[in-house]
């Protein structure tokens, strides 16, 4: 791994286990790296290699991972604060993290038979998803046979599994479904092709007549593993965070990282940059209201973020569930921290002048992954505030479907 090595800011429990400021320090130490390699992602429409093998080697895929099964069992909040400091250095490498990490966490709620076969061996087996609301599973004897077009499948290039959604074609029935990377599973080479998180590799993904034993058919989250029970875990609360209200704050974690490294990096060029008049530009009066803006909403994004994962965490530990209310403030603030971020970044992008659009500096990099984070189905803001607010007028949530 590039930068400092691991062992220089070891500062492990008792157990051996790393500490939240170890995960944290081995995220910051890797910025410089990913800052360097920023253009190579987005040239390949996916992280590299060798970014993946980093975050294998600091434990940011263990972070979720049972301690059953070689990983830290560790709270979401921690994996939100590794993405945010990611994403100070590459939008796009945080985006795998935040997709990939998530996934410890969505399925440590199976079987303990599923949970041996995936990480019985290393802990840093990957899974990615995707989404085709046509695909179906045609039941025959012994599993069914899946076929699909995914699409928006981030990290896919990464992965041994991939978990998705479909049809049962005889009851008709929604199923979660794990499916193993095998001969008749395609990526889609050239699917992904856009102008903000290109490295994140949300490609298509096409699975052909593939063979899925019953076993891979995924019990629903009310299920007897739904916790982690399966996986033997201690804190069960935090495998208990909802899918829709609460587990799509890695992605809005993206989204404020890359504001709090544009805010960082502006500010630093800030202190040697001088006008064509020769006068210092630190000492401009608009440019230090334009930081202090900036860094108001980077702050507000990022404590409201962390606030609401730990206020659902500390009310699972003695309820099976977070109250409706706190649901849909949840999914409100998931939409709106990204529209801080947002708002921060683009504050300091028209300060930069011309001089931000070169394509060797970062910033245009960062100007368009921040809007392109904020586009995510889960992060609607129109959906999300539309629910939160029909609630507090006393209405049904209604409005548009949720994501």
């Amino acid at each position: 791994m590039d930068g400092t090595s691991i062992e220089t800011v070891e500062n492990t429990h008792h157990n051996g286990l790393p500490t939240r400021e170890d995960l944290l320090q081995r995220a910051r130490n890797m910025v410089p790296t990913l800052i360097e390699r920023a253009h190579k992602c987005e040239e390949m429409a996916r992280a590299p290699d060798e970014t993946i093998e980093d975050f294998k080697e600091a434990g940011f895929f263990k972070i979720g991972v049972p301690k059953t099964y070689g990983g830290y069992e560790m709270d979401y909040d921690i994996l939100c604060e590794v993405i945010m400091e990611i994403a100070h250095g590459c939008a796009s490498s945080a985006w795998n993290l935040a997709v990939l990490g998530e996934h410890a966490y969505t399925i440590t709620n199976s079987s303990r038979e599923i949970l041996d076969e995936l990480w019985g061996e290393d802990p840093n087996v990957l899974i990615a998803t995707g989404n085709d609301p046509k695909a179906e599973l045609k039941p025959v004897e012994g599993g069914y046979i899946f076929n699909a077009r995914t699409s928006f499948s981030s990290g896919c290039d990464h992965v041994t599994w991939w978990i998705s959604r479909g049809t049962d074609t005889e009851t008709g029935e929604k199923v979660g479904v794990l499916i193993p990377k095998q001969e008749n599973v395609r990526i889609i080479e050239g699917s992904w092709q856009v102008s903000g998180l290109a490295g994140s590799g949300s490609k298509d993904i096409e699975f052909k007549n593939i063979f899925i034993p019953k076993k891979y058919v995924r019990a629903g989250p009310e299920s007897p593993e739904w916790g982690g029970k399966k996986a033997g875990v201690i804190n069960s609360a935090t495998y208990r965070l909802s899918q829709q209200s609460t587990k799509p704050f890695t992605l809005s974690s993206v989204s404020v990282g890359v504001a709090g490294g544009v805010l960082e990096s502006f500010t630093n060029s800030m202190k040697e940059r001088y006008s064509r008049f020769g006068d210092g530009l630190a000492e401009k009066q608009s440019i230090q209201l334009r930081i202090s803006e900036s860094a108001a909403e980077y702050d507000a994004a990022r404590t409201i973020l962390l606030t609401d994962i730990r206020e659902s965490l500390e009310f699972l530990q003695n309820e099976e569930d977070i109250p409706e209310e706190m649901h849909y403030r949840n999914r409100r603030d998931m939409a709106f921290c990204p529209r801080l971020a947002q708002a921060s970044v683009d504050r300091l992008f028209y300060a930069a002048g011309a001089g931000g659009l070169d394509l060797n500096n970062n910033l245009q990099r960062q100007f368009r992954d921040v809007h392109a984070a904020g586009a995510q189905v889960f992060l609607n803001w129109d959906i999300n505030a539309t629910v939160y607010g029909r609630t507090r007028l006393g209405l049904e949530p209604g409005g548009p479907a949720g994501p």
